[in-house]
Parts: structure tokens; sequence; C-alpha cells
């Protein structure tokens, strides 16, 4: 049965990182907004001021445009389901081009991505905590994986580890919650170093900035 829901969160996980990179906010050059208008390449648009996240901590980003005072941010999805946006500050009556469009939420993807992420936290704390006691490591050392470590992978690696109500022989040394603390922070401070190198060699196009700060 565990092998079953094993696969099934990898196949989930795919899924959600899969959305989060295809439909994440991508800047684009005015150019690239006025000549998607004229094509009529806008599925949805919205007028905002900064971008916020209201994601689950360390999961993939779904960040949401909100209006704080002055409309500078032009964000637009294409019919592909991508999203961009570019600065439009300096632009007087921009808005007059968007009477033919609709004002919607250009991430028609957030919901499911943050879904996977909220059934990943269930799943987990459930099983952590209500089943049986882990082998490989304590509660905690589990637990600062999944707190610490971006995208789930924690997670990811303690399905595999760990078999639940397979009745295993508990061992009398496992690593201990320091042990996992230690090795989240190590692991999420490499994480992060390597996507903003990427991002920073390959370009946002490649590598956008797809993790919950």
């Amino acid at each position: 049965m565990w092998r079953i829901v094993r696969w099934a969160l990898v196949v989930l996980w795919l899924v959600a990182a899969s959305a989060a990179w295809w439909g994440a906010p991508r800047e684009a050059g005015y150019e690239r907004a006025v000549a998607d208008i004229a094509s009529h390449r806008v599925s949805a648009y919205q007028l905002g001021s900064q971008w916020q996240d209201q994601s689950p901590d360390r999961w993939f980003a779904v960040p949401s445009l909100e209006n704080t005072g002055e409309d500078r941010i032009f964000a637009w999805r294409t019919p592909d389901g991508r999203t961009h946006w570019t600065d439009v500050s300096g632009v007087p009556g921009f808005s007059a081009q968007l009477e033919q469009y609709r004002s919607a939420n250009v991430l028609n993807l957030s919901t499911l991505i943050n879904g996977i992420g909220l059934l990943f936290t269930v799943v987990f704390l459930g099983v952590l905590w209500a089943g049986p006691t882990p082998v490989t490591g304590t509660r905690w050392y589990w637990w600062w994986l999944f707190a610490l470590i971006p995208f789930g992978l924690g997670m990811l690696y303690w399905t595999f580890r760990e078999v639940p109500w397979a009745c295993p022989q508990i061992p009398e040394s496992r690593h201990s919650g320091w042990r996992g603390l230690g090795i989240g922070i190590v692991a999420s401070i490499a994480i992060s170093g390597v996507l903003f190198g990427l991002t920073r060699l390959l370009g946002e196009t490649a590598f956008p900035d797809v993790l919950t700060p």
C-alpha cells in the first residue's frame, strides 16, 4: 500500500513542479506586452504594484499581484498558459489598451500547486506524528528535513527511506533532530545557491524564481 502512496506522491510532486515552472511570472519587455496586446495573445491580465507570495513556506512559489497604490506592473497570461509581466509605470493611459480583455488571475495554476502542497503537508504530518515510530531517524529528524529543505524534497526523501506500518525493528541508534536541523540548513542553502547560479547563468526564462522565500 505504501508503495502506491509513495509513487502517487512522486507523480503529484512532478505535476506541482512542472506547473510552477511553466506558469511562473517571467519579466518581459514593454515591446513584448504591446505586441501580445495587438496580436490578441492576452488570455487574462492584472494590474498591480507588487508581487506577494501566499503559498506554503518552502514550497513552490505562487505569487499574486497585489494593488497597494499605483498600477505600475502589467501581468498577462498568454494562450499557452505562461505568465509575463512588465513595468508600465512610465506609460500614461496604458490601461486604455486593455478594454477588450478581461481582468482575471493570471496564475491559473495556483490552486493546483497550493493544493498539492497542502496534501503533502497533511500526509506527512499525519503519518509522522500519528503513525508508527520512524526507523531511519527520529520524528524531529524528519520534521526538520521537511520544514527546511525546499520544494518538498525532504518529504520525498522520507517516502523512500521510511516504510510505515511495515513493523521493522527500531534500531537503538537513529538520526537525531539536531542532525536533521543541520542537514536541512545545509541542503537549503546549497539548493538555493544552485538555483540562484543557474538563474544568473541561463536566465529567468529557463530558471524562474519558483522558491517561496
